[in-house]
């Protein structure tokens, strides 16, 4: 199949009516990036591969962004000899077939009958859904190199397989046996995967297997129920059981209990007898501890009053010395203090002259640097006005600049060249009278008298006309052309001389050179005094003179801060140098001297700060001896009145003691009365009381027993009754199982002998398909070694596809090889089969930049491989780089900025 145009409307970037003309052989399409080369291949496979009816992503992409408009391609192609015209409208879901015939279009086909004809005359499969594949472009798999597939990834396609059997006359299968060899697929496939070679889920193995390991776990959870079912009737027949037990054992606890709680009454009247004595016996006790602690209060109050009034005479005698020392203590600090005083007033006295004579110094430092400052503003003064006299000087100088004067000179010298010239060129008229002569003279028609005694000559250009008085005249002439041009140039080049120096004063070289040299001198004197300017100050004159001015504001102030009293008011005048180091001196033995009185301050102030702290501790100890005095007091007070309270009860202490000892006997003789009843509390109050309270948790416990053991029942009796609605018949199960695995073990015997009969059978397909592999090796090596050498041989896969190379009898992945070279050896490849392919009809190879990674030792051997295959196939190059291919003489270049 050859294509010969192909035309495109409203096709992605193409919304104007396109047509590619294409030619037997080789067609260079060529263009920059995104110019629409991709396209224009891409339209063949869509109009060839994708139903007109399909609605896919890739469909919709086809009409120019941000339109309405209605993508349409028409592909005229030869097919065994016939033109056919294919027409298709993806958005107006159209699709005509038509077949030249004495150079009028039929139409043969229209709608899915013309997408069918269309597959059976390019070859190929249509898209069932989505976009097409190469896998189902037929022949156009292996023959066209597409943008970004340089590679065939996948399997040749039977079609192509199909194809290379007939050119090579090798022998795959017979018609029979393809029959029989794709009934023997198609069943393999019926069971087994396609890829992995394992069962297809929806197999009848499968199923079978399936069924079998659901009825497994049927069974096996059946059987769970079975033992779930068994361990519940046990369980609810354990619990009748102890349920009836508790039952007779609760009547009976009930009936002990009724009669235990009758002998309670004389157990509750012990307790009532014992806990009353307890009660008496504890309120004799506390009426008796009560009057021993009262009568030990007493006589401890007595002894603390005695103790305390001893302690005070103690602190009395201890304040006496404390108060001599505080009040020595209290003069010593008075007269430190009064010493502090009297330092403070000499170093304050010496920080005032200090202060004074800091400012004197600092204001004489200032006088001194007022001095250079004055003299730096005098000299920057100076200099300022030196700078504006020169540029003044400067503004009168009227001079060319170096390149007008330049101009000036080569015209002068033009000038000069032209003269001389003229002269050479011009009459000369010499003469030598005998006596005096007078008349007129005109030389180039300029007059002048004349009046000569001597020898004279004179010099015209074209003509001179002399007329003597009293002899007549006489002209000469020159006929030459050249003297009257250069005549003319040089009045022009002196017009224009005149017209530059003009605003010189000057027409002297000599005067203008001094006028530049002038300007010269005093542009480098203003350079050199900005220069100097730069140098000495950052500062304008109006800057130092404020500066200056600020400077003297600050020395009088200073001054005027010094009393007139003072001696350094003297200052002011004299000698600078000398009194600043005398103020120097000055301030250095002030600072020493106050320094010194800082020292006997702060040696005073650590002396007055310690006797302080000793007059504070003493102040304190002596205030904590009072302090304690006066509690000590406070307490005598209160021991006092609380003793008054105690013995305020109208007894005297014998009396007291007498009552004690009556409490006492009275304690003891409740204490043995509860005694007795605390002896027999076993016997008459815990053992009925224990065995009372014993038959009745145990009654509680056995309620508590049987209700736990009725809910149990219940909730057991309730499971087993839904295991028994959901449980299945396990005979039923087994017997099924049984069968289908027996039916299982057939199929899986079927299914291996058509496995095995499967493998055979694809064993035979490859080692025949190796017989196809041979001439298209042998073509593709011999390319090979026109482009890269003989070091080179190609190995083909049972898939027929080149896998490795053998370099030096080494084999190789083609992996290793580099980018280039597995892009040149596949695109070598497809030559090879579309020779083959293209012995009974041409074929149709597409390259989309084979080349690219080509360098150019190999570029002219791999266009003489691409020239030499297109006399027996049509060829499509895509490429950005068209002069690569310049060398191709009989190549049909196209243009996609021509593109029709």
């Amino acid at each position: 199949m050859n294509i010969q145009t192909i035309h495109l409307e409203n096709w992605k970037k193409f919304t104007e009516p396109t047509q590619i003309q294409l030619q037997d052989g080789l067609n260079v399409l060529y263009g920059p990036n995104e110019s629409g080369k991709t396209t224009i291949i891409d339209s063949i496979i869509t109009t060839f591969y994708t139903k007109h009816t399909s609605g896919s992503g890739k469909i919709k992409s086809l009409k120019p962004w941000g339109t309405s408009l209605h993508p349409l391609s028409q592909i005229t192609f030869t097919k065994n000899g016939e033109n056919y015209r294919i027409t298709k409208g993806f958005y107006d879901k159209k699709s005509i077939l038509e077949k030249q015939e004495s150079e009028i279009w039929k139409k043969i086909a229209e709608g899915d009958q013309a997408d069918k004809q269309l597959i059976q005359l390019v070859g190929g499969q249509l898209a069932t859904r989505g976009d097409t594949k190469p896998e189902l472009w037929g022949l156009g798999q292996t023959l066209w190199m597409v943008q970004g597939t340089p590679f065939i990834s996948d399997d040749l396609n039977d079609e192509t397989l199909s194809s290379l059997q007939t050119m090579v006359g090798a022998t795959i299968e017979s018609d029979k046996e393809k029959k029989v060899l794709s009934n023997i697929r198609s069943k393999f496939l019926e069971i087994y995967t396609e890829k992995t070679k394992t069962l297809k889920r929806g197999s009848q193995l499968k199923k079978v297997q399936d069924e079998i390991q659901t009825l497994k776990e049927d069974l096996s959870q059946s059987q769970l129920d079975n033992n779930k079912k068994d361990e519940l009737i046990r369980k609810i027949e354990d619990t009748d059981i102890l349920y009836n037990r508790n039952q007779k054992n609760l009547k009976e606890a009930k009936k002990e209990r009724d009669k235990t709680e009758l002998e309670l009454e004389d157990a509750r009247q012990h307790q009532k007898i014992r806990e009353k004595l307890e009660d008496e016996i504890q309120g004799i006790n506390a009426r008796y501890e009560t009057l021993q602690k009262k009568m030990e209060e007493i006589t401890d109050s007595h002894h603390e009053i005695a103790e305390i009034k001893a302690e005070c005479q103690q602190l009395q005698q201890q304040l006496i010395p404390l108060k001599g020392e505080l009040t020595d203590l209290e003069e010593n600090i008075t007269d430190k203090l009064k010493r502090q005083d009297a330092t403070n007033q000499k170093i304050d006295q010496a920080n005032d002259e200090k202060s004074i004579a800091g400012i004197a110094h600092t204001t004489v430092m200032d006088e001194q640097a007022l001095e250079p400052l004055k003299e730096r503003y005098a000299e920057i003064t100076q200099l300022y006005q030196d700078l504006n006299q020169t540029k003044e000087e400067l503004n009168t100088i009227i001079a060319p600049s170096p390149n007008q004067m330049e101009v000036i000179q080569k015209l002068s010298a033009q000038i000069n060249k032209t003269n001389i010239s003229l002269q050479a060129m011009g009459l000369t008229l010499n003469v030598s009278p005998q006596a005096a002569l007078s008349g007129e003279i005109s030389l180039d028609n300029k007059v002048n008298p004349f009046s000569v005694t001597e020898n004279i000559s004179w010099t015209a250009n074209q003509s001179l006309k002399i007329k003597i008085d009293h002899v007549g005249e006489f002209e000469v002439k020159s006929g030459s052309q050249d003297v009257k041009t250069m005549k003319e140039e040089l009045e022009k080049m002196q017009s224009d001389y005149q017209e530059m120096v003009a605003p010189y004063g000057t027409e002297e070289l000599n005067d203008l050179q001094k006028l530049v040299i002038k300007k010269e001198s005093k542009e480098k004197e203003i350079d050199r005094i900005q220069a100097d300017l730069n140098k000495r100050t950052d500062k304008s004159p109006e800057q130092l003179q404020q500066e200056i001015i600020g400077l003297e504001n600050k020395i009088k102030l200073k001054w005027e801060k010094i009393p007139d009293d003072s001696s350094y008011k003297a200052c002011e005048g004299k000698d600078k140098a000398v009194v600043r180091d005398e103020l120097s001196r000055k301030i250095i033995q002030l600072e020493d001297y106050i320094k010194t009185q800082i020292q006997n301050r702060n040696q005073l102030n650590e002396e007055i700060r310690a006797e302080r702290k000793t007059l504070q501790e003493l102040e304190q100890t002596v205030n904590d001896k009072k302090t304690d005095l006066h509690g000590k007091s406070q307490i005598t007070e209160e021991i006092t009145k609380r003793l008054k309270r105690l013995e305020d009860d109208g007894h005297s202490p014998e009396e007291r003691e007498h009552q004690l000892n009556q409490l006492s006997v009275e304690l003891d003789q409740k204490k043995r009365a509860w005694q007795v009843y605390q002896d027999e509390i076993d016997e008459k109050e815990k053992q009925p009381l224990g065995a009372f309270e014993s038959l009745k948790s145990k009654v509680e416990r056995l309620k508590e027993e049987i209700h736990q053991q009725e809910v149990n029942k219940a909730g057991w009796e309730s499971k087993l009754q839904i295991l028994i609605n959901q449980s299945k018949d396990t005979n039923i199960i087994e017997e099924k199982l049984e069968h289908l695995q027996s039916k299982e073990k057939e199929l899986q015997t079927e299914a291996d002998a058509l496995k095995l009969l499967f493998q055979l059978t694809s064993l035979y397909r490859e080692n025949t398909i190796g017989e196809l592999s041979e001439p298209i090796r042998k073509h593709v090596t011999d390319d090979m070694e026109k482009l890269l050498g003989p070091k080179y041989s190609l190995v083909f896969n049972k898939q027929m596809k080149p896998e490795s190379i053998e370099v030096a009898g080494e084999e190789a992945s083609i992996d290793l090889l580099s980018f280039g070279t597995q892009e040149q050896v596949w695109c070598l490849f497809r030559l090879a089969l579309g020779n083959i392919l293209s012995r009974n009809e041409k074929q149709l190879v597409v390259l989309d930049d084979p080349l690219v990674n080509t360098d150019p030792a190999r570029m002219h051997r791999a266009l003489e491989i691409l020239q030499d295959n297109s006399k027996n196939m049509q060829i499509i190059v895509v490429t950005c780089d068209v002069d690569k291919y310049n060398s191709l003489t009989d190549a049909n270049f196209i243009s996609m900025d021509k593109a029709i």
